[in-house]
């Protein structure tokens, strides 16, 4: 097949392609979250490739980028995205080789951008940067995947190589490439460094032998709404927060409160505060009106943490009184029987991942 030929063919192929597409916008971007790992597959279009290889340009993976078959897998090695549409930024190494008998254009460490009204993907070549390909999301499709399902997939984007990629194409090759060029599907699939929570609750199963001596001392405790009480225990709904993907930490916050009452005295705790950056890692609770927290202790030695079917769970954490809380409920009670590290109970923590 003739140079001329093959051109034509990309032509046609390139205005089949365009013929009613229409570029979706991206949602407006909301809570986004720092990308750790994953990848991006690059289905390569077998029509578009056995024409390049008729113009004698072959296409190869830079590592650590790797091909089996069609398919180029990039791995993704940082950025930001919103979870729940995939609009933002993400990074990759690795690229694509462009060669032509003794001739070679590299494109390396490709940005993928669809926080933008017309995405793209970009990449490194040579000192500058151009835009590679533009991307398709009309037909795209957002899932969660991935261990614990919190992965942000964004799947069936269609790729075009840009006008500005086929002109510096076309200036190195001497070829006639048409920008509009189907280059092939587009698969990301992209881990959170960290997830968020936008729902869920926290459950303090209550100690029996301490609900008992709080009896003893005349002391009832009660839930503040929209904290409930339930046969597991007193469930405190999380407002927010999140925590890290490989480690312990992050915090997390809550509404409601339990109340303590004796006679005409009653001490609210509101709005629990677990902080698994603090070390040791602490519970803290709003006292009454003011701004003064008391710090509860918390155990996580025999607490399990996990990401499972898109929550975060912490379970087995033991809950006590820290010296500070024993002496200012003492204080309020005016009592000396509770004592530092008086178990409360354990508690269960399923956040909804955003």
């Amino acid at each position: 097949m003739s140079r001329t030929t093959t051109a034509r063919r990309l032509g046609i192929i390139a205005t089949a392609a365009l013929a009613g597409a229409a570029v979706a916008a991206p949602s407006a971007l909301g809570a986004v979250v720092p990308v750790e790992d994953g990848q991006t597959d690059l289905h390569l279009n077998a029509a578009t490739a056995t024409a390049l290889g008729d113009l004698g340009v072959g296409v190869a993976p830079l590592g650590p980028a790797t091909a089996k078959g069609l398919r180029v897998t990039f791995p993704i090695d940082g950025g930001r995205i919103d979870p729940q549409t995939a609009a933002g930024v993400v990074d990759h190494d690795g690229g694509l080789a462009f060669r032509a008998g003794a001739t070679a254009v590299r494109a390396t460490d490709f940005t993928v951008r669809t926080d933008v009204k017309s995405p793209y993907l970009s990449a490194k070549v040579g000192t500058g940067s151009i835009r590679l390909l533009d991307l398709d999301l009309s037909d795209a499709k957002v899932i969660r995947r991935g261990p614990g399902r919190v992965g942000t997939w964004a799947v069936r984007v269609q790729s075009t190589l840009s006008a500005q990629a086929a002109a510096a194409l076309n200036a190195t090759f001497g070829s006639s490439l048409a920008g509009g060029i189907p280059i092939g599907r587009v698969d990301l699939k992209a881990f959170p460094a960290e997830v968020r929570f936008d729902g869920g609750a926290t459950t303090l199963a209550l100690d029996p032998g301490t609900a008992l001596a709080l009896a003893g001392l005349g002391v009832t405790p009660s839930v503040i709404p929209p904290a409930t009480a339930g046969p597991a225990g007193l469930a405190f709904p999380i407002t927010g927060g999140g925590l890290p993907t490989g480690e312990v930490g992050g915090e997390i916050p809550h509404s409601g409160g339990i109340a303590l009452t004796a006679g005409a005295t009653r001490v609210e705790l509101t709005n629990l505060l677990i902080d698994l950056n603090a070390d040791p890692p602490v519970v803290t609770a709003q006292v009454g009106d003011t701004s003064t927290r008391v710090p509860l202790a918390l155990d996580l030695s025999a607490a399990k943490i996990g990401l499972s079917n898109g929550k975060a769970v912490v379970r087995d954490a033991k809950v006590s009184l820290s010296p500070e809380a024993a002496s200012a409920l003492n204080a309020a009670f005016r009592t000396s029987a509770l004592t530092a590290g008086l178990a409360l109970g354990t508690a269960r923590v399923v956040a909804q991942v955003s």
